[in-house]
């Protein structure tokens, strides 16, 4: 099993308000968007599921993904029906032997995920590959004025990384905030969609 720094909070996490309220904020933003009826969805960075709980009952399959064994485990416990896990860093060799990302997905979610991430843009691009054409990739994270800002990400910055992996009719809205320490916090929200050919989506 793999060991990750997250697995140190995963016993608590499912017990703290916050992660419920990000979720079911999350959620109703996306459902006021997108369709997700039998969509099959690729829930990136699930931790212990608090979205993908959520999202479980419109959708036909979710592949819920994280690296932290300890959160998979407590997602795992859920017993949710149409939802399969994989308890594993995203990498393209991940993707060319791991059966449950085979098949192409409809919908990628990712909430409060890609401001963690080592390189966003690269990881971004792994995802995109495992879009279907015209599948829809939604992200969630603390909106930041300043790329140097751990705690989130900016709308250039994401505006750049969607157009560079061909996400094109892009929105980027601030659909909540969260309170927190140093006040309310907004959160950004990011829609693209997947298109091999921008320059034809542009035309």
């Amino acid at each position: 099993m793999l060991s990750n720094e997250w697995d140190q909070y995963a016993d608590s996490w499912d017990s703290d308000p916050n992660v419920k309220e990000y979720a079911k904020n999350a959620f109703s933003a996306l459902v006021a968007t997108i369709n997700i009826d039998g969509l099959r969805v690729l829930d990136f960075g699930c931790g212990t599921g608090a979205l993908t709980e959520l999202i479980s009952p419109s959708v036909r399959k979710i592949v819920a993904i994280d690296p932290s064994s300890e959160m998979i485990k407590h997602l795992n416990n859920k017993a949710l029906n149409n939802v399969v896990s994989v308890a594993d860093y995203l990498s393209e060799d991940l993707i060319s032997h791991q059966p449950k990302l085979i098949e192409q997905f409809d919908l990628i979610v990712a909430s409060s995920v890609c401001s963690f991430l080592p390189n966003y843009e690269t990881t971004l691009s792994l995802l995109a590959s495992l879009l279907k054409e015209q599948g829809s990739f939604v992200q969630w994270d603390w909106l930041s004025d300043n790329d140097s800002d751990e705690m989130g990400l900016s709308v250039e910055r994401v505006k750049q990384a969607f157009a560079t992996n061909n996400l094109v009719n892009t929105t980027i809205t601030t659909p909540f905030s969260m309170n927190s320490s140093k006040g309310q916090m907004p959160v950004l929200m990011a829609i693209g969609k997947n298109n091999a050919n921008i320059s034809q989506a542009n035309r």
